[in-house]
């Protein structure tokens, strides 16, 4: 069997809502898709186009699993949505920007995020640019947080009621997610990005004097946050 035959379901409703603040995720942009990576399966039919195909098979196992995940999530995302019809086969649905690396959902000009963990896969889109991050909750990432916490942004973290772990976590992914919906490296959203409110399902972050409002999802151990640069 072809590496690119799968099918998928629709959306996991289930998992999705059993999951604290999902629906406000959804409310923030124009669609959300959330997946299961383990419930993607292969059957008949292919997934990739030409240039999809051509970069996954450059790929080892470990990243190919995730980018197929990726373009699953941003079909479904398509279909979702309504930008394509129902029927249209999945080998026909570009996911791949012009610079082959940028998601993006058929060339239809909204803009799209996308983001995994080890077990699930979520993309977003938006008429204006948006970025989602998801991780597990994991104490990795208290003992790193001087990588990405500020002075401020630690005193923050100590007065929390939260959970350690979910507080750094939606740290490090409303940084994440910052950097995507503002077209950051990394590691200057971690620098210029400042967290100055956090909560179960909502944040405030501010980057060059503008204030942004974050929106979180949480369930089976993970964390997302949504970043949107205007409504939807």
């Amino acid at each position: 069997m072809s590496l690119t035959e799968f099918t998928f379901p629709l959306i996991m409703t289930k998992t999705a809502s059993s999951w604290s603040g999902i629906e406000r995720l959804r409310e923030a942009c124009l669609g959300l898709t959330l997946l299961e990576i383990e419930t993607l399966f292969p059957i008949e039919g292919y997934l990739f186009t030409p240039r999809e195909m051509e970069k996954v098979l450059k790929m080892g196992p470990r990243r190919r699993k995730s980018f197929t995940a990726a373009r699953i999530a941003l079909k479904d995302l398509s279909r979702q949505i309504g930008l394509i019809d129902e029927s249209r086969p999945d080998h026909t649905i570009e996911t791949l920007g012009s610079d082959n690396e940028t998601p993006c959902l058929d060339q239809s000009g909204l803009y799209c995020s996308v983001s995994h963990s080890d077990r699930f896969v979520v993309a977003v889109a938006h008429r204006h640019p948006v970025g989602v991050d998801i991780e597990a909750v994991s104490n990795k990432i208290i003992r790193i947080r001087h990588l990405f916490l500020s002075p401020s942004e630690q005193l923050l973290f100590s007065q929390s009621t939260l959970d350690p772990g979910k507080t750094a976590t939606r740290v490090w992914t409303i940084k994440e997610a910052a950097a995507k919906a503002l077209g950051l490296h990394l590691f200057q959203a971690f620098r210029e990005v400042e967290v100055i409110k956090g909560d179960i399902e909502k944040s405030v972050m501010t980057f060059e004097d503008k204030t942004y409002s974050v929106n979180h999802g949480e369930g089976d151990g993970q964390v997302i946050s949504l970043v949107c640069c205007g409504e939807p």
